[in-house]
C-alpha cells in the first residue's frame, strides 16, 4: 500500500505541475480544502437522502466521488513539509486507538451504526462523507485522513482507490490537453458524461496496465 500511494502522490504532482508549474506557490491548502468539502456534498447527492422523493443511489458516482476527493487529500499532503500519513491509515485498518484529534462522539456513532442489525449502509456512507467534510471545513488534516480512510474501506478497499485514482488522474490529464481550463473541453460527450466512459474503461480492464492507453484511444476515438 506504501508504494501505492507514493505513486499517487507523485501523479498528483504530475497532474497539478500540468495545471501550474508554480502550484505549490499559487494554491494554498484552503483551496483544497475547499475542494474536499464541495466534492463531499456532490456525493451525498449520489445517494438516497432525499426523505421526500426516492432516489436510487448511484455506487459507480460514488466512487468517482471519491477518487476526486482523493485528488485533494494528496495535494494536501504535497503541501506538508512532512507528510504524516498515520491518520489515513488508521481509518484504513479500523484502528480507534490512540485518536488523540478524532471526537469519540463520532467513533462511537460509527461503530453503532455498524453494529446496529438493521443498519443502513447509505446513512454510514452519509455520515463518513459528513465528517470529512467537516474536518475539510475546519482545517484539520488528521480528521480528514482518518475518515477518509474510513469511508474507503466502508465502500471498496484501497486497491480498488487506487486503479479509480490512476483512471481518474489520467482523464484529468486528458481534460486538460483538451482545453478544460480554457472552457474549450465539454464533460459531456455523445449524451454522456465522460466520468461514465471511465468507468466503463477500468471495468474493461481492472487493472493500471494499459489504462492510459485504453482510456486516451477511447476518448480520441470519441473526439472524431
Amino acid at each position: 500500500m506504501e508504494e501505492k500511494i507514493k505513486h499517487c502522490l507523485e501523479l498528483q504532482d504530475q497532474l497539478n505541475r500540468k495545471i501550474n508549474e508554480n502550484w505549490k506557490n499559487v494554491r494554498k491548502k484552503e483551496d483544497f480544502y475547499r475542494a474536499i468539502w464541495l466534492e463531499c456534498a456532490e456525493a451525498v447527492e449520489s445517494l438516497p437522502w432525499k426523505w421526500w422523493k426516492k432516489v436510487e443511489p448511484d455506487i459507480e458516482n460514488l466512487e468517482i466521488e471519491l477518487a476526486d476527493i482523493f485528488h485533494f487529500v494528496l495535494s494536501l499532503l504535497l503541501l506538508e513539509k512532512k507528510p504524516d500519513l498515520t491518520y489515513l491509515y488508521k481509518g484504513l485498518n479500523e484502528d480507534f486507538t490512540q485518536l488523540l484529534d478524532i471526537e469519540g462522539d463520532y467513533i462511537n456513532h460509527y461503530l453503532a451504526q455498524v453494529y446496529t442489525k438493521d443498519k443502513d449502509l447509505y446513512q454510514e456512507y452519509i455520515f463518513l462523507f459528513e465528517r470529512i467534510a467537516e474536518k475539510a471545513l475546519r482545517q484539520h488534516l488528521n480528521g480528514v485522513l482518518f475518515f477518509f480512510g474510513l469511508l474507503t474501506r466502508k465502500l471498496m478497499d484501497f486497491d480498488r482507490l487506487y486503479l479509480l485514482y490512476v483512471g481518474k488522474n489520467i482523464l484529468n490529464h486528458i481534460r486538460q490537453e483538451m482545453g478544460y481550463k480554457s472552457g474549450e473541453y465539454k464533460k459531456l460527450i455523445n449524451g454522456l458524461e465522460d466520468n461514465k466512459y471511465l468507468v466503463k474503461v477500468i471495468k474493461e480492464v481492472n487493472s493500471i496496465e494499459n489504462l492510459e492507453e485504453k482510456l486516451r484511444n477511447t476518448f480520441k476515438n470519441l473526439g472524431e
